[in-house]
C-alpha cells in the first residue's frame, strides 16, 4: 500500500470576504491551510484505492490549534499534538482592488516552527513516500534540520522523496533560499517547482524545459515545472512529457500548487509506486508521466474555481468527469 509521510506547519486562513488590505476590514471565512496538510488531505479526497497519508505537526493549545485538529480528524492520519502556552500559525488574505492576492502572516515562534528531526523521524520508517516543501526550512533552524534530516533519513532507507519548492518570499529572500532549496534538490527523488519560482530564486532567464533539464542533473530523478495556465511538463533524464492546462474561471488560486502535487502523486500511486515508476523503460515511464500530469492539472484547476484551500480538490471520478466534458468541447476536423 503506497503511504506518504508529511510534516509543517498548518495554519488558520482567514480569507477575507470584501476587497482591501488587512485592517480595511473584519469580515473573514477561516480555513484550515499549510501547503504540507493540504496535499495529505487532497491525495486522500482524490480517492485512489489504497493509498494513505499521515501528517505530522505541531499546535498550540488555542483556538486556532482545536480548529485545525478538528479538521484534520477523519481527512488524513495526523500526528499533531497540542501545546500548553505555545499558540497556532495564522495567515490573513486579503485581494486588492488590483486583483493582486495579500498574505499576512502570524507564523515566527509559532508551535509548529519548533518542529525537530526527533519529532518527525519515528513516523518516517514504513513510508514509501516523504513529502516536504519549501516553506517548512525556512520557518526557522529546527525546521531546516527536521527537512534535511528528514531527507536524508529516507533516502538512507531507500524511501523516496518529493520536494515541492512552494517559494514564499514573506519568509526569505532567494539569496536565503537557494542554498537550501538545491541541498533539498539533490536529496530529492521527485522535485516540483513552479517556472515563475525558478526565475525568482534562480533567475537564470531559462525556459520551463530548460529549468526541468538543468534540475534533473542535479537530481537524477523526475523534475516537475508547472507553467500556470499553460499545464506543466516532466522530465526523467530520458523524456520530455508536457500537458496542456485547462481554461478556468479563476476565483482563488490559494492551494491549486498542493492539489496539482497531490494530483500527480495519486496518478503514479494508481499504478504501484515511485521506485516502480522509475523502473519502468523509458517509453513506459513518459506514458505514467503524462498520464499524471493529465490528472494533475485537472487537481489543479478545479481548486482555482472555489474559495478555500482543499475544499474544491476533486475526486478521481470527478477528475475523469471534467477531462470528458474538456474533451467534448474541443472542435473535430473533417478528413
Amino acid at each position: 500500500m503506497p503511504k506518504l509521510v508529511t510534516f509543517g506547519e498548518s495554519l488558520v486562513l482567514y480569507n477575507a470576504t470584501f476587497t482591501g488590505a488587512y485592517g480595511e476590514g473584519d469580515d473573514y471565512e477561516r480555513y484550515c491551510g499549510g501547503a504540507e496538510s493540504n496535499v495529505a488531505v487532497d491525495l486522500m479526497k482524490l480517492g485512489v484505492p489504497g493509498v494513505d497519508t499521515l501528517y505530522v505537526t505541531r499546535l498550540g493549545d488555542d483556538d486556532e490549534g482545536e480548529f485545525i485538529e478538528g479538521f484534520l480528524t477523519g481527512k488524513t492520519k495526523a500526528f499533531a499534538p497540542r501545546f500548553p502556552g505555545e499558540w497556532t500559525g495564522i495567515c490573513h488574505l486579503n485581494r486588492l482592488e488590483n486583483g493582486d492576492g495579500l498574505k499576512t502572516y502570524r507564523r515566527e515562534g509559532s508551535a509548529a516552527s519548533r518542529l525537530t528531526f526527533d519529532d518527525v523521524r519515528p513516523h518516517i520508517d514504513g513510508a514509501s513516500l516523504l513529502h516536504v516543501t519549501g516553506i517548512t526550512p525556512a520557518l526557522s533552524d529546527t525546521c531546516r534540520a527536521a527537512v534535511l534530516g528528514a531527507l536524508d533519513h529516507a533516502r538512507a532507507a531507500g524511501i523516496a522523496t518529493c520536494v515541492d519548492v512552494n517559494y514564499r518570499p514573506q519568509l526569505w529572500s532567494p539569496d536565503e533560499a537557494r542554498p537550501v532549496l538545491e541541498d533539498m534538490l539533490r536529496r530529492s527523488t521527485i522535485f516540483k517547482v513552479g517556472h515563475d519560482e525558478a526565475e525568482d530564486i534562480w533567475g537564470l532567464g531559462l525556459s520551463a524545459a530548460a529549468y526541468a533539464e538543468r534540475f534533473q542533473a542535479l537530481n537524477g530523478g523526475i523534475v516537475v515545472v508547472t507553467r500556470g495556465h499553460d499545464g506543466a511538463l516532466a522530465f526523467d533524464g530520458a523524456t520530455l512529457v508536457e500537458q496542456p492546462g485547462y481554461p478556468i474561471t479563476v476565483v482563488d488560486p490559494v492551494g491549486a500548487g498542493d492539489a496539482f502535487i497531490a494530483g500527480f502523486l495519486g496518478g503514479i500511486f494508481m499504478e504501484g509506486d515511485i521506485a516502480g515508476l522509475l523502473a519502468l523503460d523509458a517509453p513506459s515511464r513518459a506514458r505514467r508521466l503524462s498520464a499524471s500530469l493529465r490528472i494533475a492539472n485537472v487537481c489543479g484547476a478545479l481548486p482555482c474555481t472555489r474559495r478555500g484551500d482543499t475544499e474544491a480538490m476533486p475526486t478521481l471520478a470527478e477528475v475523469e468527469a471534467f477531462v470528458r466534458r474538456q474533451t467534448a468541447k474541443q472542435p473535430t476536423t473533417d478528413h
